[in-house]
This record gives C-alpha cells, structure tokens and sequence, in this order.
C-alpha cells in the first residue's frame, strides 16, 4: 500500500505524558512557570463535563492540543483571559477551565471570548452555561481587533489568538496582537493557535518575530498537531496572577 504512514495513536496516558514534556519545554523557555503535579486529573474531569454538556459543530483540536491549553491556563493561572476568536467556545472552554469551570484549581475574575459571528457567540454562551462555567466567563459579539473596547476589563494575564477573516484567514494575527499588547498584564502569556498549518504559512510568516516586537521577552513553538501553537510571554512575574 502505498502513501503517507498513519501515526500510531496514543493511549491515554501517553497523551498525558506528551503534554508534561511540552510543558516542561514552556517552563526551559521561560515562557511558562513549573506547572503542578496531578493537573490531568483536573483536565479529565473537565472533558468528561464538557463532553456531556457542550454542542461543538466541528473542529480541528485535538486531545494533545486540548491538554495543552488546559496545562497552559493551570501553569500561568491568568484572572483574566480573552479568546479573538472563540467560534462556539472550543477553545476558551480549555483555557478558562481551571479558573471558571465548576471544580476550578483558582479563582478566575474574567473570561471573555469575542467574535463577529453572532449564531456562533450564542453557542458559545449556552455552551458555557451549559457546562456551569461561572458568570465571568462570557462570549460576546464584539470585533478582535476592538481591544481598546475591553480596557477596563483587563489587564489581560492571558491572550488566546484563532481569528479568521474571510478572504484574510489569518493574516490578521499580527495586527491583532498589536491591538492588544498594550492591555497585557506583567508577565502574560499570548497563545497563537494555527502557527505551523500549512494552509497559513504565509499569513503567519514571522509570527514569532513580531511578538518579538510588541514586547514578548521569550516565545516558542508547540508542534501539536498539524495546527500548532505559538506561545509567548511579556516581561514580568510569569507565575503570579495580575
């Protein structure tokens, strides 16, 4: 048979392990503090709620993709999140899950997920209802771009960028983030989600860089999946909450 070789599948357990050395990989960085010890069994429990509770239309995240969201938000513990981008709440319900979802490891203050598509926002919100998500943790139709918009609701420990623009895709995470920079919290840490797909090679050429460039003191790559993230941190104490 001839073609490209699947890749065996994980167990468990190996996924598990996975994520601990691509945390461990953040924490060598220096774009991540130490994460704690037992944190996957707080990820379980949170996909067993979710995956009884939630309705996502489709997606492309994976479970070595899910844990490392869920990992980054325990390790850097952020009080106030945004997600550019949220769809119907993916994403953000991995990120603000350790700080708002029932059984939460913290006390988050504020978990906000924007985008254009009002169906989309309205899925997300009863997604997050759904699944008992606090009342800080909210979706609303807003604009990524619009960050002066949510000034008082920052400083922000934690950015989680997933726009896509018809016809634009993701060229605009570079203009993104310098909407947002000015509102990051000491020692916050930027998420990009997309970096290495093959599809958005051109719009996210030297992502990295220009993160750089708007201030980020340490940033590295996670070879996920076929997506990838971007993670970056601002100077600051990276471990403590704003």
């Amino acid at each position: 048979m001839s073609g490209a070789a699947v890749p065996p599948t994980l167990t468990v357990a190996q996924t598990d392990a996975l994520a601990d050395r691509m945390l461990d990989h953040c924490r060598e960085r220096g774009v991540l503090p130490p994460a704690p010890q037992g944190l996957w069994q707080g990820y379980h429990r949170l996909r067993s709620r979710l995956y009884e509770t939630v309705t996502i239309p489709d997606t492309h995240l994976t479970p070595l993709a899910a844990r490392l969201l869920y990992g980054i938000a325990v390790a850097r513990r952020p009080r106030r999140l945004a997600v550019l981008g949220c769809y119907a709440g993916n994403l953000l319900s991995w990120v603000a899950g350790p700080g708002f979802a029932p059984q939460a490891c913290y006390p988050g203050i504020r978990a906000v997920g924007l985008d254009v598509d009002a169906a989309a926002v309205a899925l997300a919100e009863r997604n997050l209802r759904s699944a008992g998500y606090a009342p800080g943790a909210v979706a609303v139709c807003a604009d990524a771009y619009a960050a002066d918009d949510f000034t008082a609701q920052g400083p922000w420990d934690l950015v989680l960028i997933d726009v896509d623009e018809p016809g634009a895709r993701k060229a605009g995470y570079h203009r993104v983030l310098e909407r947002w920079a000015p509102h990051l919290a000491p020692g916050a840490v930027v998420v990009a989600h997309d970096v290495r797909h093959p599809a958005f090679a051109d719009d996210l050429a030297g992502y990295a860089g220009h993160a750089r460039g708007q201030g980020a003191v340490a940033t590295t790559t996670l070879p996920v999946d076929v997506c990838g993230l971007e993670v970056s941190r601002w100077p600051g104490p990276s471990g403590s909450p704003a």
